[in-house]
């Protein structure tokens, strides 16, 4: 029997997904995948790669927005194709897309929405480096945000003899975090 899968996609932990999940529900989804991290590549976003993978004939993934999905034209048809591969659907909520591979005004409009969400990204990047641009002008130095892992707490417990690993579940963050730190 056909399921929906939904895909929810926030871009930092301090976002909210829950409204997201809650809408792909009522929207008909049985189970919901949820990534969080940038929506500009499809690298490291395991569990649309998850859903990707469950699809089967006749099933549909769906997502509230195209921008959930990627920012990115090339990597947006490149979802759809692996959806039509599967023998699935690509349903869109807002703007309504379907695309199964039948029609070319699904691919038409995936295109259209791949090249605004890659505008988009052209136009936040273009604000944050006007905005980098003017704090260097004031004199301010830019460094970045600020460093959110206590890179001398890392160093002090790899001294006393502490792994990698002990150290990331320690303190609570991931063990490549704690390699990163040490190999600055």
């Amino acid at each position: 029997m056909p399921k929906t899968l939904g895909y929810a996609r926030i871009s930092s932990d301090s976002q909210d997904i829950e409204s997201q999940k809650a809408r792909l529900q009522e929207l008909g989804a049985v189970v919901v995948f949820c990534d969080v991290g940038s929506g500009s590549k499809l690298d490291g976003r395991d569990h649309l790669e998850a859903a990707l993978r469950l699809l089967e004939p006749g099933d549909t993934l769906l997502a509230l927005h195209p921008d959930r999905l990627a920012r990115d034209t090339a990597d947006l048809l490149s979802i759809g194709k692996r959806v039509v591969e599967a023998k699935a659907i690509l349903r869109i909520h807002d703007p309504a897309i379907t695309f199964d591979g039948s029609d070319i005004m699904g691919e038409v409009l995936l295109t259209l929405f791949g090249m605004i969400g890659m505008m988009e990204k052209h136009f936040i990047r273009a604000r944050q480096a006007r905005g980098i641009a003017a704090a260097k002008a004031k004199g301010d130095v830019y460094k970045g945000r600020p460093a959110t892992i206590d890179a001398v707490a890392i160093k002090e417990l790899r001294d006393q003899g502490m792994g990698a690993t002990a150290i990331a579940k320690a303190m609570g963050i991931g063990r490549a975090s704690v390699y990163r730190v040490l190999a600055a």
